[in-house]
């Protein structure tokens, strides 16, 4: 019998849907700054619920790790954990750099790389930037978590959510003028960033995976599509009113976003938690970082070629959707086929050749049995 942990049904259905989610956020950029009509109204609607994903990200990330017995390893850290976040992100670094020399020239893919150690090949790869000092945080986060009571855990995540997230969005919503904006303002020498930002989602997501008692699933149910229709409306409200796509309301460090990725995550704990995962899901989560890396350049390919093909592609659904599709499934193929090769596997996905063949890559596929 293998002693390898069961893998639970609420933490890969979540890992999946944020990366269908992510994608579909870069995927309807251009429709929802450059469009108006049916797929204006579908991406806002659509995006207003994605928009939840990448905090999601980050608080999988603290519920994963911080229940991790290894995570307080240091030799776990650096020859484990940080070569599968970096590697990776180096490989997809260095496409985009030859990508860059073909399309633009020398000097472009020069630029690119001397900025490396600051800014990303690409936007998309923040994500692995802000995840990064997380990471090498997370030998002592893990010893910290592990002492904490449920009452300092609240506290910890309280100030989070009030002091920074929630000051953060009443200063950005007061009018311009407002002797509130004075009090609400978060001076760089007084504020506790220490806990600010996407460390405060980290250790959300490590706080609610402890959670024993959960609320009850129609009031999860109610608050998640409350504040969807909350973001989407405010979101649409601004449009109708200056004409141009404002993304306040769906901020990641604004409280909007963050109390609708709590009940998500919540909401997914309630109805799948405590269940393994069949293996087509298993599958389908280990694909998920390397889409998340392949993306960018998956959209920009399918937006040369959609160009040509569909020159309106904007302003008709049907044709948003395909385009979408497309990029999505690209990926997916792109990715199982990377690990598939021996070679490119760790470097284009950052799983282990072995732990593909078993999970995520066509040898996986050619296995008899599935649940």
């Amino acid at each position: 019998m293998s002693g390898r942990p069961v893998r639970r049904l609420d933490w890969d259905l979540l890992r999946v849907l944020c990366m269908a989610a992510v994608v579909y956020l870069h995927a309807a950029a251009s429709a929802l700054r450059e469009s108006s009509g049916l797929v204006w109204h579908w991406a806002n609607l659509v995006s207003s619920l994605a928009t939840a994903a990448v905090p999601l990200f980050f608080m999988l990330s603290g519920a994963l790790l911080l229940s991790e017995d290894k995570t307080a390893s240091l030799s776990h850290l650096f020859r484990r954990r940080l070569p599968r976040l970096l590697v990776p992100l180096l490989a997809w670094s260095g496409v985009v750099i030859a990508v860059a020399r073909v399309r633009e020239g020398r000097q472009a893919a020069l630029s690119i790389a001397a900025a490396l150690p600051s800014t990303p090949a690409v936007v998309p790869y923040w994500f692995i930037y802000a995840l990064l000092p997380i990471y090498l945080l997370s030998p002592l986060l893990k010893k910290m978590a592990d002492g904490l009571s449920d009452s300092h855990w609240n506290y910890l995540t309280g100030l989070w959510l009030f002091l920074t997230v929630g000051l953060r969005t009443l200063h950005d919503f007061l009018p311009y003028g407002s002797v509130l904006r004075v009090f609400t303002a978060v001076h760089p020498s007084l504020n506790i960033n220490a806990v600010g930002g996407y460390l405060g989602y980290f250790l959300l997501g490590a706080r609610l995976s402890r959670l024993k008692k959960l609320p009850p699933r129609p009031v999860l149910w109610g608050t998640a599509a409350g504040l969807w229709g909350l973001i989407a409306l405010g979101t649409w409200r601004i449009f109708a009113e200056t004409g141009n796509y404002d993304e306040r309301f769906k901020n990641y460090l604004y409280v909007f976003t963050a109390l609708l990725a709590t009940a998500l995550f919540l909401l997914l704990r309630s109805c799948a938690g405590g269940r393994p995962s069949p293996r087509w899901l298993t599958g389908l989560s280990g694909l998920s970082f390397g889409v998340y890396l392949a993306h960018p350049l998956a959209l920009s390919f399918w937006r040369l070629v959609w160009g040509e093909a569909f020159p309106q592609t904007m302003t008709s659904l049907p044709q948003h959707l395909l385009f979408y599709g497309t990029v999505l499934l690209s990926c997916l193929l792109g990715v199982l086929l990377a690990g598939s090769v021996k070679p490119l596997c760790f470097l284009l996905t950052g799983q282990r050749f072995s732990a593909a063949c078993r999970e995520s890559n066509l040898f996986a596929l050619r296995k008899k049995r599935w649940p």
